[in-house]
């Protein structure tokens, strides 16, 4: 008995053996297939993740011009087609066109003619009578203007000397802007300098005007070199204009990217009503700021948009432009329309720009414009969003830099005129392309700047650099 018991034993513990081979084994294939399978889930999620960003793209309002400060030459077709009549202004009542009162404007003459043409009959068309004994009769005079013959006026500049009666040498000397034996005169380097920056020809395209229309043979390499001297003879006007930004009351900041060699670079502006100061630089960063204005603007109110290297200088106060928070803010308004935070945030905006538009300084209701900003940025949002988040914390950042220009007048409400600074430098982009050094993107700066200058004081952008040329 004890034996078979044994027996049994043996046999069930071999059963036992056998078992545990075969489920040893087929743990092994399931941690294979488990191995694989959680392999294709890592798979799946990364491209769910991937194909979920790109439908994101899709769901989201794309940016454009009318809901961002991109500016419409970056657009799409389609979006260009869309929002071309899209703009933060808001319809009015008023009819197209030019409003009562308007002074208009048209083809205008002096009643001095340069030169008069008579065209007089000198035969008879019918019976071919001699006319000339004839006495004619005036009937009806039309006038035009035109341009005299295009040709390059050729100077030769003599010194001169005398002698005194003391015995003394008395000689003459060449105008400053008579360098060498043979030189470009002022006038063909302002308008070199003017068609260059001011109208953005490259520099094939400037010499080509100059050879077809002047007959000058005027090479690429030329072009450079004078626009070269042209940044030397406007250095002392360009850091005049720099040290009055430094004293003025108001400056508005601005930058924008552009290519220099192929690589990014910066170009900042600086300017007021009145002035415009504008430098490239490799960084984005408050170093580029420090190079021109190393102890910042420390008696100006400052109006720029909310990047960090503005609020990094030192200066009497900040302004955010609120042109920039609007479009924030209408792009918002398309990415969430169920919540209402975006849209009563920018009428709050359009209110207190229309107050300080419309009414007199003394009547704006600043302290309620500023309880309601208050209720807005501290309050709950109805439906959570992270983009619109991120848009309060920024505006309780800057919660003091909102409404300034609702309590000192000569501050404005946006930044366009910097924007308006920075323009021709993206159009001489589009134009003439990247820069290919960066004296030639200096020149230019120093250049627009002088020129710009002059044209916010009602002055000839060209008679301003011709006047620096004489120099």
């Amino acid at each position: 008995m004890q034996e078979k018991t044994i027996a049994d034993i043996v046999e069930i513990v071999s059963e036992l053996r056998t078992r545990i081979a075969y489920l040893e084994n087929k743990i092994s294939i399931l941690e294979r297939e488990n191995a694989g399978l959680r392999y294709r889930l890592h798979q799946s999620e990364i491209a769910n993740k991937r194909l979920t960003e790109r439908l994101s793209q899709y769901e989201k309002p794309k940016k454009d011009s009318h809901n961002s400060s991109i500016p419409p030459g970056k657009q799409d077709l389609y979006s260009t087609t869309k929002n071309r009549t899209k703009s933060l202004r808001e319809p009015s009542d008023k009819p197209s066109g030019g409003q009562v009162g308007h002074e208009g404007s048209c083809l205008t003459f002096s009643r001095e003619a340069d030169r008069t043409e008579s065209y007089i009959p000198d035969y008879c068309p019918r019976c071919g009578q001699d006319l000339h004994p004839v006495e004619s009769q005036m009937l009806e005079e039309r006038w035009s203007i035109d341009l005299p013959p295009i040709v390059p006026e050729v100077i030769c500049h003599q010194i001169y000397q005398k002698q005194c009666r003391c015995g003394c040498q008395v000689k003459s000397e060449f105008p400053s802007s008579v360098k060498g034996f043979v030189s470009y005169g002022s006038n063909l380097q302002a308008f070199i300098s003017y068609l260059n920056t001011e109208h953005h020809l490259p520099y094939k395209r400037t010499a080509k005007i100059l050879q077809e229309i002047f007959g000058l043979q005027i090479s690429e390499g030329t072009v450079c070199n004078i626009l070269e001297r042209m940044k030397s003879s406007c250095s002392s006007i360009y850091e005049e204009i720099r040290k009055r930004i430094l004293s003025s009351s108001v400056v508005g900041g601005d930058e924008t990217g552009i290519k220099i060699n192929g690589k990014l670079n910066w170009l900042w502006s600086f300017q007021t009503d009145q002035l415009t100061y504008v430098y490239p630089d490799v960084s984005r960063g408050k170093a580029a700021i420090d190079k021109h204005f190393p102890d910042g603007l420390p008696h100006s109110w400052l109006v720029s948009d909310r990047h960090s290297s503005y609020f990094n200088m030192n200066v009497r106060g900040h302004q955010i432009c609120l042109a920039h928070l609007l479009w924030e803010l209408t792009y918002l308004e398309e990415l969430e329309p169920e919540e209402p935070w975006p849209g009563k945030m920018k009428q709050l905006l359009r209110e207190a720009i229309h107050k300080r538009k419309s009414l007199p300084w003394e009547q704006i209701d600043r302290k309620g414009i500023l309880q309601k900003f208050d209720e807005l940025i501290y309050g709950g949002l109805k439906k959570a969003s992270q983009e619109i988040e991120n848009l309060k914390k920024s505006l309780l950042k800057h919660r003091d830099n909102v409404f300034n220009f609702l309590f000192y007048p000569k501050i404005p409400y946006d930044n366009n005129a910097s924007e308006r600074s920075i323009r021709p430098m993206k159009v001489k982009q589009k134009v003439s392309g990247s820069f290919r050094s960066l004296p030639g993107a200096e020149a230019y700066a120093v250049i627009h700047s002088i020129a710009d200058t002059a044209r916010k004081n009602n002055q000839s952008p060209f008679f301003a650099l011709k006047s620096a040329a004489d120099c």
